[in-house]
């Protein structure tokens, strides 16, 4: 240890007549600690929410979606022809990909569900049969046979089948074998075309991805079951792309988008890209609003170091009789500015990782019904827990300069005047 570091240290400890500064240098170690914990601990778990809402939407098997634009051929009323599709080079590369885990044409449209006085708007799509076999896998409940056929007019024929999501289901109170209404708003009956189609269907099962939003607003049905309702055969709306690993999705896109100019191609995170972008400027603004923390925690150290340099003018007299120079005595509080912004930099890292273990580790605080997961999701980001601590020492640093640098200017005949 030199000579500046051991007088830094031998000034951290005040004299007995001097508590306000003992005081003031704790306060002062004991805020930066604060807000240092404070900010790592936000950040990770809005980290965390994030990556838990990322795990959700990769869950539910979209990971990219292709819709067609108006100069696809066949284009109509964004429905296209399946033939159009299907004769389409890329398709072919796209179904012999070794990532692609499942391609699955759909039909779809905006529909009014009723059942009694509730209603709902939702999307129904019409799916394939492999689609279909995925989402039964993740059906919470399922209705019996007897429950799929005709009760009103006694004939036995099967009534056509829906699958609802399970939000869908607790807001409208269903159950497996309830019988629903279908209404869609853009395609019309009668020789006016003034009345709106009409279909009845059964509660064939409730799916659960857990994402409850998908769940609120997605409605699947065979694709024999669609085509009947919207009065279409062998076309499409939409193109759903399963992948093996969902992080390639990105890579598919612009693998693939050159090839189809006239369809539009999104991945999944593309999909929620305004959802992601709030979460993002959520953190940063987090991140900015508890720096100021930091930076009142570091203006008490530069009132702690300015009133030491009050104290110590005639140490400082006597360092520089001795022939310390300006830039020893500046080095001096600085390095004491430096041990007090790093002692509360590292209690405060240590206090937010002991926190975020707890948190993620421990029931401590149970969230509601509303989010996915009941106990609070924590990320740890290597850039949280070091960042964070260097943009704080940073500031303290900084903040350090200016008393040193008025410590460095008192010359011995000042000192001299104080004794």
């Amino acid at each position: 240890m030199n000579w500046i570091t051991w007088i830094a240290r031998r000034y951290l400890k005040a004299k007995k007549n001097s508590r306000f500064l003992s005081m003031s240098t704790s306060l002062s170690m004991g805020g930066i600690g604060l807000g240092v914990a404070a900010i790592i601990v936000v950040l990770s778990v809005m980290k965390g929410f994030e990556l838990q809402l990322r795990d959700k939407l990769i869950s539910t098997d979209l990971h990219v979606l292709m819709q067609p634009k108006a100069t696809f051929p066949g284009f109509d009323f964004g429905m296209i022809p399946m033939s159009e599709l299907q004769s389409h080079p890329a398709f072919a590369s796209m179904l012999t990909n070794p990532s692609v885990a499942t391609f699955s044409p759909m039909l779809s449209s905006e529909i009014i569900l009723r059942s009694g006085t509730k209603i709902s708007g939702v999307l129904l799509k019409g799916v394939s049969d492999s689609k279909l076999e995925s989402i039964t896998k993740k059906m919470s409940e399922k209705a019996l046979p007897q429950m799929l056929v005709d009760r009103d007019d006694g004939d036995g024929q099967r009534i056509s089948g829906i699958f609802i999501g399970k939000e869908l289901a607790d807001d409208m109170g269903l159950i497996p074998g309830d019988l629903i209404t279908a209404i869609s708003p853009s395609m019309m009956d009668g020789p006016f075309s003034n009345i709106p189609r009409m279909k009845r269907f059964v509660v064939e099962g409730i799916y659960q991805f857990g994402s409850p939003d998908q769940e609120m607003h997605l409605v699947y049905t065979p694709m024999a079951n669609m085509e009947s309702f919207l009065r279409r055969k062998s076309v499409v709306t939409e193109v759903e792309v399963t992948l093996k690993d969902a992080g390639e999705s990105e890579h598919f896109v612009h693998q693939y988008q050159p090839q189809i100019p006239d369809l539009i191609m999104k991945d999944w995170y593309d999909l929620n890209s305004s959802l992601f972008a709030s979460m993002k400027l959520e953190r940063i603004a987090m991140f900015m609003i508890l720096l100021f923390t930091v930076m009142i925690a570091s203006l008490n150290i530069v009132s702690t170091l300015t009133l030491m340099v009050q104290e110590k003018l005639k140490d400082v007299t006597i360092l520089r009789v001795m022939g310390s120079t300006a830039k020893d005595i500046s080095k001096i509080f600085v390095t004491k500015g430096i041990l007090i912004g790093g002692l509360g930099v590292a209690w405060g890292s240590g206090v937010a990782l002991v926190v975020c273990l707890l948190l993620r580790n421990f029931e401590i605080i149970t969230l509601p019904d509303v989010y996915y997961d009941r106990t609070m999701p924590v990320s740890f980001e290597w850039e949280y827990f070091i960042g964070v601590p260097l943009v704080s020492f940073a500031i303290v640093l900084i903040a350090s300069y200016f008393p040193a640098k008025k410590a460095s200017l008192l010359t011995p005949i000042e000192g001299i005047k104080g004794f």
